[in-house]
């Protein structure tokens, strides 16, 4: 039988830290036919292929990959995605830990996802666009029982992106090979995922955001705001530039209010539930946390959502 998913999870150094975190959420479905693991150690400085063997081995239903360089983020995932058999791709970042039923759930919307729907974002707690919910004063326990509330009571909606962010991500697999995968020009990373959601849609495919799956982000585990990493970003935006003179670089507060206009829309169509209420109460917090600095961009921006009747 042909895996439904196949994971990628991606880890860098700390295995004990981060990526042994992520692996042992996702031991719920290491068993599960419909789900394939693969593991890559994506050339770790310090001992955490060794780490990451040794888990592997000691748990059936993970498979490891260990590579002896870094291929940077896009390479790692390009490589391990070349072994995967299911009809959708999960890219994992180590980062990340997963609720009970989020693979349950994932499932069932990928089954139920239209054609021309290629790429599926779950929703988080920290994304810079409209996958992020809003909660601050949730702890890690929390969340991951938002996360558990959120697959037990499905809306069955998808929500439009502009972009998806690659934390955790579900491509089909016959899309991500007619794209060719992540493009390796970005080296150790950030925007590769910009430029394919912005490739996926040149191509004629849609991405959209799915309310019915949570992923816990811890951020990035990998850089963490060095200066290395402020560097690369500063070099790959220009280079996302480049490629796509016209691409928006829009501040989270827009895909937060894209997410609350299609809302309105379907209660307009007489198509709210109560699973929709629960994830309108964890976005609407946001537009007033996220409102612009300024008096005037403030006042304005006030405009613009009052329709939605939130303030």
């Amino acid at each position: 039988m042909k895996p439904v998913l196949s994971l990628v999870v991606l880890g860098y150094r700390n295995f004990d830290a981060v990526t042994k975190n992520c692996l042992e959420s996702l031991l719920p479905w290491a068993a599960s036919a419909a789900v394939e693991i693969w593991v890559v150690d994506n050339g770790s400085p310090d001992d955490s292929a060794a780490k990451t063997r040794a888990w592997c081995e000691a748990h059936p239903g993970f498979r490891c990959l260990i590579s002896k360089k870094n291929l940077g983020f896009a390479g790692g995932m390009n490589w391990g995605a070349s072994h995967a058999q299911g009809d959708w791709l999960l890219l994992v970042n180590n980062d990340t830990v997963f609720p009970a039923l989020a693979l349950d759930a994932l499932e069932l919307v990928v089954q139920n996802a239209p054609p021309k729907v290629a790429m599926l974002g779950p929703v988080t707690n920290a994304a810079g666009n409209g996958q992020r919910l809003w909660k601050p004063e949730a702890d890690h326990a929390q969340w991951l029982q938002i996360g558990k509330q959120l697959h037990e009571n499905p809306s069955k909606q998808l929500m439009p992106a502009y972009r998806c962010d690659f934390f955790c991500i579900a491509i089909r697999r016959t899309v991500w090979e007619q794209l060719g995968g992540l493009d390796t020009v970005f080296g150790l990373g950030y925007y590769e995922d910009f430029d394919f959601s912005l490739r996926l849609r040149n191509a004629g495919f849609e991405q959209k955001i799915t309310e019915d799956v949570f992923v816990l982000h811890a951020g990035s585990a990998t850089f963490q705001g060095s200066k290395e990493a402020r560097a690369l970003i500063k070099k790959n935006k220009k280079l996302l530039q480049s490629k796509h003179p016209n691409a928006r670089f829009e501040h989270t507060r827009m895909g937060n209010l894209a997410v609350l206009e299609a809302y309105a829309v379907l209660k307009q169509q007489n198509q709210w539930s109560d699973a929709l209420a629960v994830r309108r109460a964890l976005r609407v917090a946001a537009l007033v946390a996220d409102a612009p600095r300024s008096l005037i961009k403030r006042w304005l921006w006030g405009r613009r959502v009052k329709y939605l009747n939130i303030f």
